[in-house]
């Protein structure tokens, strides 16, 4: 039976498009990829180095001209709100405790904080990666994240729009949905659920 819901948040709760970032940078839409930066974005999250060695290494990777308070802004000025799923994920939170498991770090999660407020129903029940040290889909940060509020994974629903990660749920043990559309995750969250849309 399923008693704790577990949402991510990057492309679930809240949406984001990096090209505003690469705008910041100097790049036309689509000239570079985050991807590019894998490794070093892995660590940050990870909370494995700081924000002033991602700054140093981002400039590597990217060759930008920016101060880092720049980047940093830049950094943040991605994200809106995906209204109707943070709309159902509150109407969930009146029956079922609910929660954020999110790869993120130290400069962007203070920020989505802050700047969405709708999304403190969730309150303090947050599983961020750069407080757990380790990162989807590694098996590590879903141990950790049940650890964290002493839940059982059998009891978990988990929602996230990366299918590697959803897989990785399943292995760890817990029932998973692949984000791909709202109304498809509405369909797939009712099955699960005793709550009805």
């Amino acid at each position: 039976m399923i008693k704790n819901i577990i949402f991510d948040l990057g492309n679930v709760l809240i949406n984001f498009d990096f090209n505003r970032f690469f705008a910041v940078c100097g790049y036309k839409p689509n000239e570079r990829d985050l991807d590019e930066a894998l490794p070093v974005l892995m660590k940050f999250d990870a909370g494995e180095i700081s924000r002033n060695d991602f700054f140093r290494q981002m400039k590597k990777v990217f060759n930008f001209n920016l101060f880092q308070t720049e980047f940093e802004a830049g950094w943040c000025d991605n994200f809106w709100e995906n209204k109707k799923m943070i709309d159902f994920a509150r109407k969930l939170s009146e029956q079922y405790p609910v929660f954020i498991l999110s790869n993120t770090d130290e400069i962007h999660f203070p920020y989505i904080w802050q700047q969405f407020p709708t999304l403190h129903f969730f309150q303090n029940n947050l599983m961020l990666s750069y407080e757990l040290g380790a990162v989807k889909p590694g098996r590590l940060i879903y141990e950790k994240a049940l650890e964290k509020f002493d839940l059982k994974p059998e009891e978990c629903l988990f929602i996230d729009d990366k299918k590697i990660n959803v897989e990785a749920a399943n292995i760890c043990g817990f029932q998973s949905i692949w984000h791909q559309t709202n109304k498809k995750t509405f369909e797939k969250i009712s099955k699960f659920l005793t709550y009805k849309m």
